[in-house]
């Protein structure tokens, strides 16, 4: 009876610490760098919108802004825009990509992110990051018609975007 009662007991002692590393890892997750939207296609004729309002109000006495990243990727990952913004409580932000700047102008998988947080140093804790102008963001993904100006699509739910992988040393 005594093996069994050593296997059980050393059975709950690596479930106790599997289960307290997956609480530290978990506590000390670093923010997360950003925000992207589901991948989309457009067609000749056809615009695509990334937006974001940082509805951050305004504080004199604590001064912030959001640095924002813009980016649509292909199907591939590849970058095929995108422009940084640094954006004052209340300002709104905004990079358009038409069908014709897609190399090879065929209809592929489009996706929208936008980049933000702290790049370099220890991140802040989740709680930090939300009381930060980045913490305020509103974004939206929009398909328009170029010519009648028309949004055909709007999309606004987000999915948190991965930590970057470290660099190699």
């Amino acid at each position: 009876m005594r093996p069994v009662l050593v296997r059980r007991c050393h059975q709950f002692t690596s479930l106790a610490v599997s289960l307290w590393i997956a609480l530290v890892a978990a506590a000390s997750a670093p923010p997360s760098p950003g925000l992207g939207f589901a991948p989309i296609e457009i067609a000749p004729g056809q615009g695509v919108r990334l937006k974001a309002l940082n509805k951050a109000k305004l504080d004199k006495s604590n001064p912030s802004s959001c640095k924002v990243t813009f980016q649509f990727r292909d199907s591939r990952n590849r970058i095929l825009k995108q422009t940084t913004v640094n954006l004052q409580p209340g300002a709104t932000g905004t990079l358009d990509l038409s069908f014709e700047e897609i190399p090879g102008k065929v209809r592929s998988a489009i996706r929208g992110a936008l980049l933000f947080g702290y790049s370099g140093g220890a991140n802040p804790p989740a709680a930090i990051l939300r009381q930060t102008a980045c913490g305020n963001l509103v974004p939206s993904l929009e398909v328009y018609d170029k010519g009648t100006a028309r949004a055909s699509m709007i999309l606004t739910e987000t999915t948190a975007l991965p930590p970057p992988p470290k660099p190699p040393q």
